[in-house]
């Protein structure tokens, strides 16, 4: 196997796992593994009854590959309007091997280099969820200030 093959490996065992995680948590409405449409990933869809009104759509879409690199990307949607972020983990000409593409279209233009823990799923528990919490509070926030 040549170091691009194991590249694109997906690490089923992560996001296998992660699935059943999220499918434990109250926020989430529902995990889809593998999807025909995109077989590479889990998806997660959020309950939209944790965001304001104007929010009708929340998910996270989940990558990993057995060398360890990795894409979380969010998507947020309110009344056609769609807004996306990533977490990335892979080596490309941007920015450093880690790095955040912000709000609201992650942008490569306005990516931001971070440190991420090696596991995946404490990247989950220790950047995307807080984040995530962060920002229904903040949408909260936006609609009630």
């Amino acid at each position: 196997m040549t170091g691009l093959d194991r590249s694109r490996a997906v690490d089923e065992a992560t996001l296998r796992y992660l699935a059943w995680a999220f499918g434990r948590r109250p926020e989430v409405r529902q995990t889809s593994l593998f999807p025909s449409t995109k077989p590479e990933r889990l998806v997660v869809t959020l309950d939209v009854e944790y965001y304001p009104e104007p929010v009708d759509g929340a998910s996270l879409e989940l990558r990993a590959y057995t060398n360890g690199d990795f894409h979380v990307s969010y998507h947020e949607t309110r009344a056609g309007d769609r807004r996306r972020c990533r977490w990335d983990h892979h080596d490309q000409p941007h920015n450093a091997r880690d790095h955040f593409h912000p709000l609201p279209d992650a942008g490569t233009d306005a990516a931001v280099d971070r440190n991420y823990a090696t596991d995946l799923t404490r990247v989950i528990e220790g950047a995307v969820l807080p984040w995530v919490d962060d920002r229904v509070d903040a949408l909260w926030e936006s609609e009630t200030g």
